[in-house]
């Protein structure tokens, strides 16, 4: 199954530093639920991994991600990351492409859009489900970005990276929950 996701967000940091901190994978994999880097295998290579609950199983998928394009001046990146479930009942394939521009006002906006292939029991979820859960991933994503990001800024240590492992099962249910409310008129968003 593939799926493809555009997503946007505005930073109130300067485009250099928003870049410094984008274009090292090594800062960016903390930010996002359960994923970690393993290994630097080189300035464009790196091993790593991320943790997945589906209702009372645990995966771990393993792989490789790859900077396949980096430009230090356009401020765009496209990685490539390829990764395996530990049992060998899946796989994942993403392709990422990021671009930032500066904002009036000293602001920075980050456009990203995703092209995700996967197989096995994460396939079993549906795209529908699956560009929701990615939503709502890319939702914390952003906000962790953004944290360590000031953090950073500010010279002072950010919290520690979240390393338990994202669980899909209770994504689901948050993005059930948000399409429920948004029916029923309880969720105004």
């Amino acid at each position: 199954m593939q799926v493809t996701l555009e997503n946007s967000f505005n930073l109130e940091q300067p485009i250099e530093k928003v870049w410094a901190f984008l274009s090292d994978p090594t800062k960016v994999a903390p930010c996002l639920p359960g994923a970690e880097i393993l290994e630097v295998v080189s300035k464009t290579e790196f091993k790593g991994g991320v943790k997945m609950k589906l209702g009372p199983f645990t995966t771990q998928f393993k792989g490789e991600v790859i900077i396949e394009h980096l430009d230090d001046q356009a401020h765009e990146i496209r990685m490539v990351g390829k990764g395996k479930d530990a049992r060998g009942t899946g796989s994942a394939t993403m392709v990422i492409t990021g671009k930032l521009t500066e904002l009036p006002g000293g602001g920075t906006e980050m456009v990203s859009t995703s092209e995700l292939t996967i197989s096995g029991k994460l396939a079993q979820f549906g795209s529908r489900m699956i560009q929701d859960v990615s939503k709502t991933m890319f939702q914390q994503f952003t906000e962790t970005f953004a944290e360590r990001l000031q953090a950073e800024t500010e010279g002072r240590e950010a919290a520690p990276a979240q390393a338990d492992a994202v669980s899909v099962t209770e994504l689901a249910g948050a993005v059930v929950k948000g399409a429920m409310g948004r029916i029923f008129g309880k969720d105004k968003n």
